[in-house]
């Protein structure tokens, strides 16, 4: 789920394909009511006659003609909590998948119910819900499908190809929450070229310093590592991304193309995770060969690599086969590195032998923060005052 088909959801009916909700569900253990109430809607949801996904919008107000009020949710619910008591009432198994995100500064969480083959239904009663009754969607409100309705349903899936692919990806911070649509970064430019490192402290008498005879070397690009290490760490976003598999087929080699498209004209680097540099050493170990010093950016780990062979970089990530119901992290993350604030839009492009076309969706960031241009002795208290401000903050 998108910020963009959020936001676009909002400008929808309520129908067969979607439905708000002002608040959360009453999902405790001790609330059969509003464990009923959830169960009665998935299912209702699930056996809709629609063309594709239906919605389920937690914390919004439908307001037509204007777009649905965000109120938002007060309380959370686990995922694999929800999952795990729908699975256990609901049969055949219904796949769905329950996503909470921010919208307008409020919590909200979205219930997507993709289209798949009816008819569902309550192998045991449970709370005021019937078993073995199909409940369906009509317009807003939810009834009981009649014996000939259920049998159209089951007609009407069957003729609609076995095994479609039915899938979700989502993009994550490297900690696993849910990628912001806004970052807070410094620009650093650099005014002059950097010295050599040299550690005065370590010399000896008559200028002859331990370096000279062998203990340990200098690392005489120290300064300008440090300042390309600064710049990066300052101006960096980066993320990784999960797929879920949500058919009841395997899906094959599934892979994710990510393009970047600055809207305010800023330049931009992308780089994989592994390539972005370590703190570096103000010295060399003697016991390894200058030459082979381990100062240069890791390679791509398998299955993670970014073309630069186009007009705009490609991150192209593979996941490997993915089995029903199955989710995969990217085995990397991607990291960005704007040169000054403004928006960027992001393409995400999903590939894969089950599907017939490319699966397009977008996302838009914005980077906001100022734009510094530091000497050396500029980027010294620019760095001490960082380091006081990670201290006070911890």
């Amino acid at each position: 789920m998108t910020d963009e088909l959020l936001e676009a959801l909002r400008y929808r009916s309520e129908g067969t394909d979607i439905d708000f909700k002002q608040a959360q569900y009453r999902f405790t253990s001790d609330d059969e009511g509003g464990k009923a109430e959830m169960l009665k809607d998935l299912l209702a949801m699930a056996n809709s006659w629609r063309d594709g996904p239906a919605y389920i919008l937690l914390g919004f107000q439908e307001q037509r003609p204007h777009p649905a009020a965000v109120r938002g949710i007060s309380q959370s619910i686990d995922d694999a909590k929800v999952q795990q008591f729908i699975h256990s009432k609901v049969r055949p198994k219904l796949t769905f998948t329950y996503e909470e995100h921010l919208c307008d500064g409020k919590t909200v969480a979205v219930i997507t119910i993709p289209k798949q083959k009816r008819a569902f239904y309550l192998a045991h009663a449970y709370g005021k819900l019937k078993s073995n009754v199909v409940y369906v969607r009509r317009g807003s409100t939810t009834d009981e499908a009649e014996p000939p309705e259920i049998a159209k349903m089951v007609a009407a899936d069957e003729m609609v190809p076995r095994g479609e692919a039915v899938l979700s990806m989502s993009v994550l911070t490297p900690g696993g929450d849910p990628l912001p649509d806004s970052f807070s970064l410094n620009y650093l430019r650099f005014t002059e070229d950097f010295p050599d490192f040299e550690n005065a402290l370590l010399s000896g008498p008559m200028g002859i310093g331990l370096r000279a005879v062998g203990f340990r070397r200098d690392n005489p690009d120290y300064w300008r590592e440090y300042a390309e290490y600064t710049r990066l760490r300052e101006g960096l976003i980066q993320m990784q991304f999960v797929l879920r598999n949500m058919a009841e087929k395997p899906l094959s080699n599934p892979k994710l193309e990510v393009r970047v498209e600055p809207m305010d004209g800023q330049s931009f680097q992308m780089l994989a995770g592994r390539e972005l540099p370590n703190e570096p050493e103000r010295f060399w170990s003697p016991l390894i060969p200058v030459a082979d010093q381990p100062r240069e950016f890791a390679s791509n780990a398998p299955g993670f690599l970014i073309d630069w062979g186009s007009v705009s970089p490609v991150c192209s990530v593979r996941f490997g086969t993915l089995l029903p119901g199955e989710e995969r992290r990217s085995s990397d993350t991607l990291a960005i590195v704007p040169s000054g604030p403004g928006q960027l839009r992001l393409h995400f492009r999903v590939l894969a032998n089950e599907l017939p076309i490319p699966r397009d969706s977008e996302r838009l960031i914005e980077t906001k923060g100022p734009v510094l241009s530091l000497d050396f002795a500029e980027l010294k208290e620019f760095v001490r005052g960082q380091l006081r401000a990670a201290k006070h903050e911890a």
